[in-house]
């Protein structure tokens, strides 16, 4: 009966899954309590090198940063002095050929501007009238038909003057 009993108990232990019989096992949790750490342990290092990396990367745009605002003031200083007027003039009689110009020869050209009038507000209202009554569709005795409606002006000067 012992021997069928053993037999038995063997033939449960090999059908008993891996998993199973690690668990089982006394270290189990040793084991997984040492893996934990190490898991751990990795995440942590692999933090620690990643942000020495971004401290890297953050001092290597602040140095290229500080190089280009350097840049920046020599150009604004370059502008400042290339765009003086005694320099623009001697260049330009130097190089243009281009002379100064007597107070008497000179002339300035105004643009011409429309005068804008305003539409008194019984003209407005009919306009409107006249619009949604041209919308309103039209009933007969032998036929009905219905308008649509315009696409909406909202410049009513420009309406009223095109004589719409």
């Amino acid at each position: 009966m012992r021997e069928t009993v053993r037999k038995f108990k063997e033939t449960v232990e090999i059908k008993s899954s891996v998993f199973n019989r690690l668990r089982s096992h006394r270290y189990f949790p040793l084991t997984l309590l040492f893996s934990c750490l190490l898991l751990a342990a990795c995440v942590h290092i692999w933090q620690r090198v990643r942000v020495v990396e971004l401290v890297k990367e953050v001092s290597a745009l602040q140095k290229e940063n500080a190089e280009l605002l350097d840049t920046k003031k020599k150009i604004y200083s370059e502008v400042a002095a290339l765009s003086t007027a005694a320099r623009i003039e001697r260049y330009a009689t130097d190089t243009l050929g281009l002379r100064r110009v007597s107070a008497e020869r000179l002339f300035t050209l105004v643009p011409h501007q429309a005068v804008y009038e305003r539409p008194d507000d019984l003209e407005l209202m009919l306009h409107a009238i006249n619009r949604v009554a041209r919308a309103v569709p039209t009933i007969t005795e032998s036929s009905a038909s219905a308008r649509g409606v315009d696409d909406l002006k909202f410049d009513t000067v420009t309406v009223i003057g095109d004589g719409r």
